[in-house]
């Protein structure tokens, strides 16, 4: 039985969000794999500049110094 619609999305956007956190803080291997998916799925980069750009927005306005 497969996973329906919604759930595939989800489990994609769990990818995505664990991918991006562990990239973030060095994970040389997560930062690996998502440059592959970002590779092979549009969909996937775009989720992904969309959360990069989201995460440059919060901490340039937790630091004002920056």
């Amino acid at each position: 039985m497969s996973a329906s619609p919604a759930q595939q999305n989800h489990e994609w956007r769990d990818e995505l969000v664990e991918l991006h956190v562990l990239a973030a803080n060095g994970d040389s291997a997560a930062a690996s794999a998502a440059e592959r998916r970002m590779a092979d799925d549009p969909a996937f980069r775009k989720a992904w500049t969309e959360v990069q750009a989201a995460c440059d927005k919060v901490n340039a306005s937790a630091d004002p110094g920056r």
